[in-house]
């Protein structure tokens, strides 16, 4: 008799939608933090979708110039609950040039800017950074959906987000739900094919956000953080 783990008879079975479900919100309802940063993408739209239901009161935040498509789709998504509180922090002209003549990256300049804005309202955020990496959620995956591809962003998540992210967020404690070890033992057993098509980028996330998501939020363009401030038609 297999007596550990318990978990032997999930191992090496297809990896379904509700596993990945039930797995997160278990996450979530494991967090103590109800506050969001909310791009208005997949992500973090879905991710709302999950806080919401594990929270009775959720804080939201967004960042971007007011035309970006960032703070647009945010704003439809939090709209759809009630019990979401939605912040949208549109910098100044004086923070706008700050961050044109910083050393930093435009990408870390911004996320910092990001969570000193957050620090005013609360000390802990959940951010979806790392399922781009493991459900393959860049055009290159889409383009070269293929071993090489996948390993290349998930080898540089570390040096490229996390450790940028860790910096640039200050003393604002981050959470990651997405990388939690559970989620990612699932995503490593779900096919490549499963993930990315030449249709389709995050196949499984897609799936989970059917019904739940509004259809325009599907369908966007994605944004990098380093593009919060410009304008995109």
């Amino acid at each position: 008799m297999i007596f550990y783990p318990e978990s032997w008879p999930k191992i090496g079975r297809p990896v379904t939608v509700a596993e990945i479900e039930e797995t997160l919100l278990q996450i979530l309802s494991e967090i103590d933090c109800n506050c969001l940063s909310l791009s208005g993408g997949l992500d973090s739209s879905l991710m709302l979708w999950f806080l919401q239901k594990v929270h009775k009161k959720v804080f939201a935040f967004t960042i971007g110039s007011e035309e970006h498509p960032d703070v647009k789709y945010a704003r439809l998504m939090s709209s759809k609950f009630p019990l979401v509180t939605h912040r949208v922090f549109i910098p100044s002209e004086e923070e706008r040039k700050e961050i044109e003549q910083s050393d930093d990256p435009l990408g870390n300049s911004i996320v910092k800017l990001f969570y000193q804005s957050v620090k005013k309202f609360t000390n802990k955020i959940i951010a979806c950074d790392g399922i781009d990496e493991f459900a393959c959620g860049y055009y290159s995956h889409q383009r070269n959906p293929t071993e090489k591809t996948y390993y290349y962003y998930i080898r540089h998540l570390q040096q490229d987000h996390l450790i940028p992210l860790d910096k640039s967020s200050g003393n604002v404690c981050v959470y990651l739900p997405y990388l939690d070890s559970r989620l990612i033992s699932l995503y490593t057993q779900i096919p490549i094919s499963s993930k990315v098509d030449d249709g389709q980028r995050k196949k499984f996330l897609v799936e989970m956000a059917r019904g739940r998501l509004p259809p325009a939020i599907l369908r966007r363009r994605k944004y990098g953080f380093y593009e919060a401030l410009t304008i995109k038609k």
